[in-house]
């Protein structure tokens, strides 16, 4: 049963795949097999996994998922995706709560994901907020701790607590 529909799924996106005269975006890009995962087309970079997986296209500011039937000069809609960040710098999650690394902290106080970014990357940096409310941003080796390394980190320690390495510190 599922094979039979998984085949109909796949005539449907080949039958409504464009226009007369436009190519589907994998046949533009010469999409064949996995042995080639990368093509440049039109000064732009795209990758996919197959001729019916969708094709990223990878830009300055993200990536772009592109579906692989529809020609790659077609407009549709388009999702942006923006944080949100309180007062104090905090990354907020979609309920309007400060976003905090679960079950970690440093020297008692709680860790949160700030909306400041390690630069050049998409890894949010870590802090605690001190009784008036001063944010004091973590460093591991005197590089700021990025969520993913208190993440890590939480996981070796029994409670939680990272203040018990060494090479963390706090500005």
């Amino acid at each position: 049963m599922k094979e039979h529909r998984r085949r109909v799924n796949l005539q449907m996106a080949d039958s409504e795949a464009s226009k007369p005269g436009e190519q589907p975006l994998v046949d533009e890009l010469g999409v064949k097999d996995l042995k080639e995962l990368i093509f440049a087309k039109k000064g732009r970079l795209f990758s996919t996994a197959g001729r019916d997986s969708p094709v990223a296209e990878l830009t300055e500011d993200g990536l772009v998922l592109h579906p692989p039937q529809k020609p790659l000069e077609e407009e549709g809609p388009v999702e942006k995706i923006e944080l949100k960040i309180d007062e104090r710098g905090v990354w907020l999650d979609e309920l309007g709560k400060a976003k905090k690394v679960a079950g970690a902290k440093y020297r008692g106080h709680e860790l949160f994901w700030m909306g400041e970014c390690e630069p050049g990357t998409n890894r949010h940096l870590v802090a605690w907020f001190d009784e008036e409310g001063k944010a004091h941003r973590l460093l591991l080796e005197g590089k700021p701790l990025t969520t993913g390394l208190a993440f890590k980190l939480r996981n070796r320690t029994h409670d939680g607590e990272l203040s018990i390495f060494d090479d963390v510190t706090s500005e």
